[in-house]
């Protein structure tokens, strides 16, 4: 599963949709600020500062819910398929990949419950999840949720450009660490933030749009870098000459140390590209249209369910449904080990032809009902708690007031 497959796909979802949203000043072929994604910042430049504070409050309370409640229930159905033994045949397969993201050695309810515990909670605490070892970007992704709540909490009452100078320093010292995936989380975090605070400032938007050409080759530029940058490859750099060239770019600007070159050349390559996409009214209003919104709505669901959609059902369409071709071959005389013989995969062109659509088919569905029902479900249980544990409107607004 690709890089940008697995953890960041919401956060592209989100910078891209946040992208096309337009103010009363904007029109055909002019950039629009992005108030949607910016909300917390507009309402402080307004000098609604209570509001801000409220705003970004009541969004910090509902992101651990609507993350795990809907992870949780994913983490369950995954574990009842592992019961029943729905992942045998991706067990036995002779895809390595697949063999590793299986849970092995099923056993009992009475191990098996406690077992869906410690899953719970290691999903949460950065250990690995058995049945559903996608989830291991949930947490990054909650922890840089928080991250941009404390940043908007901090620079709330700043100015725009000692504001715009923090998040700078801020992206910058995640991308100076060597830790890993501090460019696929923190770093894409803040990236989004600087371009949604630059794109709400009118002066920005007014210098932009008065130097059309300018901007358009711009953002030719940038998606073609970009686009080049990105395809730095996974191994055996070098093996062609424009990736030597490239690596020997990155050892000016890609730290010493860092966990993996791949993923910094394509957390610069996506931002190269984001960034021109940012800058076009064109493309903003091609990423607006309703496929692609619809596309959006359901990445998370996606996330959530790729995985066991994947393992139980596009697993059986290339392996076939029966584990009887698996088997083991004892060594003669019984010396030496064991011979495992995993089940082959299908090397018939029409089966992979008609199995990888029909995989994207059922899991857009599972997706699109997963959507409409259980994280609708999920909404309402966090709207519940908000009610539940907040302050009326009116008491919140003059606590809030008073703070401020």
């Amino acid at each position: 599963m690709s890089l940008l497959t697995k953890a960041p796909l919401s956060i592209a979802r989100a910078t891209i949709a946040g992208l096309s949203t337009k103010d009363s000043d904007s029109g055909t072929g002019r950039m629009a600020s992005n108030t949607r994604q910016n909300v917390t910042w507009v309402e402080a430049k307004s000098g609604n500062v209570p509001a801000a504070l409220e705003t970004l409050g009541k969004s910090a309370f509902r992101r651990p819910p609507r993350l795990i409640m809907p992870a949780t229930i994913a983490l369950f159905i995954a574990w009842a398929f592992a019961q029943i033994g729905a992942f045998e045949i991706a067990h036995r397969s002779d895809s390595h990949w697949l063999r590793r993201a299986v849970p092995q050695n099923i056993g009992s309810l009475d191990t098996e419950i406690p077992r869906l515990i410690r899953n719970f909670q290691g999903a949460w605490s950065g250990a690995n999840n058995e049945y559903d070892d996608h989830q291991w970007a949930l947490l990054p992704l909650l922890q840089g949720a928080f991250l941009i709540y404390v940043l908007l909490f901090a620079t709330v009452f700043m100015k725009f450009r000692m504001r715009l100078f923090t998040c700078l320093v801020l992206f910058f010292w995640y991308w100076m660490r060597t830790s890993p995936e501090k460019e696929t989380f923190e770093c894409q975090f803040l990236w989004g933030v600087i371009l949604c605070d630059v794109g709400s400032e009118k002066s920005f938007r007014d210098f932009v749009n008065s130097r059309v050409k300018a901007r358009r080759v711009a953002t030719v530029f940038l998606i073609v870098l970009g686009w080049y940058v990105a395809c730095f490859p996974g191994e055996h750099w070098e093996w062609s000459t424009w990736s030597v060239q490239l690596k020997n770019i990155g050892d000016w600007v890609i730290p010493e140390g860092a966990a993996s070159y791949p993923k910094r050349f394509t957390a610069i390559g996506w931002d190269l590209m984001v960034t021109g996409i940012w800058l076009s009214p064109s493309l903003q209003s091609i990423f607006s249209n309703k496929l692609f919104m619809w596309v959006g709505r359901n990445s998370f669901a996606v996330y959530l369910t790729h995985g066991t959609v994947l393992k139980v059902g596009l697993a059986r369409m290339i392996y076939g449904w029966s584990t009887k071709p698996y088997y083991v071959e004892q060594p003669a005389n019984g010396e030496g080990d064991a011979i495992e013989h995993f089940i082959p995969r299908s090397s018939n062109w029409f089966v992979w032809a008609l199995a990888i659509p029909a995989f994207f088919a059922i899991e857009y569905t599972v997706a699109h009902l997963w959507t409409t029902y259980i994280d609708s479900q999920c909404a309402k249980a966090t709207k519940w708690l908000e009610d539940t544990m907040f302050e009326k409107e009116e008491n919140e607004k003059h606590g809030v007031a008073a703070m401020a």
